[in-house]
């Protein structure tokens, strides 16, 4: 039977001795399947003659809850000289759905059909207030249950609708086909996960169970769970991005240090002890061991001034002292003024840190990203791009109330979703005051489409893809997605995240005092290292003081006691 499925096979002739066996492993095999089509046709052909069996086995047939799953089932049951055609209702509720209802009757002497009726009538059309499981949860802007006196949607035996871009269409189908749902929601597992054994937890999980016949609240064709279920045709387009913490502005203290890369500072830091080494050792007047030879400290702060462009003592006696001297001040006065040039170029208008625009910028940030489930990076686990595999490798599943202490120190993007006609689908834990601590991404994520999970023997799904395209193809989504945001979300966050990469206004501002600290730091750092050295030097002054007080007092004892020896 699994291997008939798997290819193709939509129709199954059944003999009585088979019927129960049939049944028994209809819902397996075709869990077990690859193939779906939510067509089913099953015949099952009588052969007794004696009223008893032939009972019997219909009724074992209409108490098997299997024939709940197929709404196409004809039963040949041979009558004396003719053959009845019976199916059961389907339509409405459990007991009158597996009523049997006569189609037609056969005479083979004559070979002739007594109404020529259909054998397989459409019984969808009008499901007659007929009732299935729906597995979802509250889901911003999506699925909004919302209670009503005249729902179509059973919640904890109390009359709802659901509100939302799939909420919307789901109360359509019902009111197209007369039909209820029975809803069930896992708010805390959201979507949940399928286990191997086919158990689960959440949304997908009591649909892996049969606890429901269908579910829908944003889900995308997600290949992991695909091998469990049957898929609806696309739905609508999201796309999946990230908000960014917002770029801050750079501290003045660091901008005196980003003029220059890491490469020139060195470069520069070993020109400065090299050139202060041949002003050291380079001949002069002054002997080498002359009292009046200045030291190697003397020569580092010369060159030091070269290099601010304060006044220095040039070496002009010879002629390689006058080249030595032109050619550090040429070279000093180049650095110097490319640097200023720069330095005044950058703080002529604030200076804020690189903000993360793509996702090469994502995964260059290195930062932790956060997300209520884990279905979020379900599209993009198994990709070959390097880039996003980095990213994946932050990727955090964090509670809804962390969400919102995340949203509240700014510093960790969050993801969220943009919807098919451009409005942001975003958690509450953003509010008008967090989310201004953040920014939008240029680039997408990744692409998806919503999609419904039916059961692999549902036979409705059929009926749901053609009033989705219907439900696209007439622009009911984007009427749709403008009514519910406009009502359920809060309007100045969508419009803080549509205008969140607008640049700021660059005022002309007065000179404040961060915008010295970089020199004030500075100052501070030689101050305190001169006065480590002060101290070492107060140190090491009284060590050799000390010494030389010990040495006199022994002299001064030596002759004392020579003085004792003469006398």
């Amino acid at each position: 039977m699994l291997e008939a499925i798997n290819f193709g096979s939509t129709v199954f002739i059944v003999d009585e001795n088979a019927a129960l066996l049939f049944l028994d492993n209809f819902i397996r095999m075709h869990d077990e399947a690859m193939f779906r089509k939510p067509e089913k046709y099953v015949i099952m052909t009588m052969r007794s003659t004696t009223e008893p069996r032939t009972t019997d086995i219909i009724k074992a047939i209409q108490s098997h809850p299997a024939i709940e799953e197929i709404a196409n089932l004809l039963l040949i049951v041979p009558k004396q000289d003719r053959y009845e055609f019976l199916t059961h209702r389907y339509v409405g509720n459990l007991p009158e759905a597996v009523d049997l209802l006569l189609l037609d009757t056969y005479f083979p002497k004559n070979g002739s059909f007594l109404e020529g009726a259909s054998l397989f009538p459409d019984k969808l059309k009008d499901l007659m207030g007929k009732t299935y499981q729906l597995a979802s949860f509250y889901l911003l802007p999506w699925v909004m249950p919302r209670q009503t006196d005249s729902g179509i949607v059973n919640y904890l035996n109390q009359s709802y609708t659901i509100d939302g871009l799939d909420g919307y269409l789901l109360v359509l189908f019902c009111q197209r086909l007369n039909c209820t749902w029975d809803l069930l929601i896992d708010q805390y597992w959201q979507y949940g996960q399928v286990f191997k054994n086919h158990t689960g937890n959440g949304m997908v999980g009591a649909l892996a169970e049969r606890k429901a016949d269908f579910a829908l609240a944003a889900v995308g064709a997600w290949h992991q769970l695909f091998r469990y279920f049957s898929f609806s045709i696309p739905i609508q387009w999201i796309g999946i991005t990230c908000l960014q913490p917002r770029p801050t502005l750079i501290d003045y203290w660091k901008i005196v240090f980003m003029m220059f890369s890491s490469t020139v500072w060195a470069v520069l830091l070993l020109t400065f002890f090299l050139v202060a080494l041949l002003d050291y050792y380079m001949p002069s007047d002054v002997t080498r061991w002359s009292p009046n030879r200045r030291g190697f400290s003397w020569s580092l702060i010369n060159v030091l001034g070269a290099f601010l462009l304060l006044p220095f003592e040039m070496r002009r006696n010879r002629a390689s002292e006058v080249m030595l001297s032109v050619a550090l001040s040429a070279f000093t006065l180049i650095v110097a003024y490319v640097y200023i040039g720069k330095i005044h170029s950058i703080l002529a208008i604030p200076v804020y840190e690189p903000a993360i625009d793509t996702i090469i910028d994502f995964a260059g940030s290195k930062l932790r990203w956060n997300a209520p489930h884990e279905v979020w990076m379900y599209l993009i686990a198994e990709s070959d791009n390097p880039h996003i595999k980095q990213i994946l490798t932050k990727f955090h599943v964090s509670p809804v109330p962390q969400l919102e202490a995340i949203a509240n120190r700014g510093a960790e993007p969050i993801v969220m979703a943009k919807l098919h006609f451009g409005h942001s689908m975003i958690g509450e834990w953003f509010t008008a005051d967090n989310i201004e601590n953040y920014r939008l991404m240029s680039d997408f994520l990744y692409y998806e489409y919503d999609t419904g999970y039916a059961t692999k023997t549902w036979p409705l799904l059929g009926q749901f893809d053609h009033l989705s395209m219907w439900y696209r193809d007439g622009c009911l989504s984007r009427f749709v997605e403008q009514m519910d945001v406009f009502r359920y979300m809060n309007q100045r966050v969508q419009i803080s995240i549509e205008h969140s990469r607008d640049r700021p206004p660059n005022k002309v501002k007065v000179m404040e005092v961060d915008e010295i600290e970089g020199g004030l730091l500075m100052l501070g750092i030689g101050y305190a290292m001169a006065i480590v050295a002060f101290v070492g030097e107060l140190v090491v002054h009284a060590a050799k003081r000390k010494k030389i007080v010990r040495r006199l007092a022994m002299k001064w004892m030596n002759r004392s006691k020579g003085r004792n020896l003469m006398e």
